[in-house]
């Protein structure tokens, strides 16, 4: 049997490798009754060895496109994902590509699901933000077997296999660091997401890091995963009336925040709240609250676009020698 190199294989490859025609194996992979039990099976390991996979978009395969992109997100809520899609259908739409959306629900055996959901809608890209739950990417190695273009975007692991598009989450936290020195702030609780995210913790260390240099400042830090659970924590927090600066890791600490400082009636008062935002929930919640943008809508372009040109390298057999790590 000849060995073929890991990548979308065709009914023509496994044809080829157990010298039988393309019919045979077409139908002995949906249980004809005119083929023999052996050579079903023989043809049935052959697919499974080298991952071929039933071809839901026949035309477009004959011509080695589907056109189509996974888009595969943790969740879909209010916050920074509707920014970002808008980011990739305005460049995808353009280039005559269509994309599904599959929502994750956080869930990792459901993240594992949609992986195989894409590879047997045969796309051609696979654009995925990783679930909380997420430690590494060893379930995604099947994506670089096959040869299937994936970017990784805004929730990310520590990885060394794809590309991947982040927000220069050291910066910005600095830089909000930065505004709670310069507002005179003696006492700043900043509110931080899932801790075991890479993305919270570039930003705790930056952050801390930015604060210490001050010797005289006292920091306080949560981590919640929810705007509720924020909530909940400054129920009792928010006794400390000496807290005069705060500190919102994102959109959805920063509406936990919100929501309790109204309920304390702490609002509009001389305390400085500054967040890492999409750009939108501020001017709607309160115009004193200062932030450092983060574009969804910048980050689902520059994905979508990095995206299209690992796709055309894979079709011109052309392939990335390093792993880049692209910061916005």
């Amino acid at each position: 049997m000849r060995q073929l190199q890991m990548r979308r294989t065709t009914l023509k490859d496994l044809a080829e490798m157990l010298q039988i025609s393309t019919s045979t194996v077409s139908r002995a992979l949906k249980d004809h009754p005119d083929i023999s039990s052996a050579v079903k099976m023989k043809v049935k390991e052959a697919a499974e060895t080298f991952n071929y996979v039933p071809n839901d978009f026949a035309v477009n395969f004959r011509k080695k496109s589907s056109k189509v992109i996974g888009l595969i997100v943790p969740e879909i809520t209010m916050f920074f994902i509707p920014s970002i899609i808008k980011g990739i259908s305005s460049v995808l739409n353009k280039e005559g590509y269509h994309f599904f959306i599959l929502s994750s629900n956080d869930s990792f055996e459901t993240e594992k699901e949609h992986i195989e959901t894409c590879i047997n809608s045969r796309v051609d890209g696979i654009l995925i933000s990783l679930t909380n739950e997420t430690k590494d990417c060893d379930h995604l190695k099947k994506l670089k077997e096959m040869e299937i273009p994936t970017i990784i975007f805004d929730k990310t692991v520590p990885q060394n296999i794809f590309e991947s598009v982040i927000f220069d989450n050291i910066k910005n936290a600095e830089l909000c660091a930065e505004k709670l020195i310069d507002q005179g702030c003696k006492n700043i609780l900043a509110i931080f997401g899932d801790e075991n995210l890479e993305i919270t913790q570039s930003r705790l260390i930056s952050f801390k890091s930015s604060i210490n240099q001050v010797p005289e400042i006292n920091l306080s830090i949560i981590f919640c995963k929810s705007a509720n659970l924020v909530k909940e924590k400054l129920d009792l927090l928010l006794d400390d009336d000496s807290i005069d600066g705060f500190f919102a890791m994102s959109d959805e600490t920063l509406m936990g925040l919100h929501s309790s400082l109204i309920k304390r009636s702490l609002n509009n008062t001389n305390r400085k709240v500054v967040a890492i935002s999409e750009g939108t929930l501020p001017k709607y919640l309160d115009e004193t609250y200062e932030y450092q943008i983060n574009d969804g809508y910048e980050m689902g372009t520059f994905a979508a676009i990095q995206l299209l040109t690992s796709i055309k390298k894979e079709a011109s057999g052309t392939h990335e020698t390093e792993t880049a790590i692209h910061q916005i």
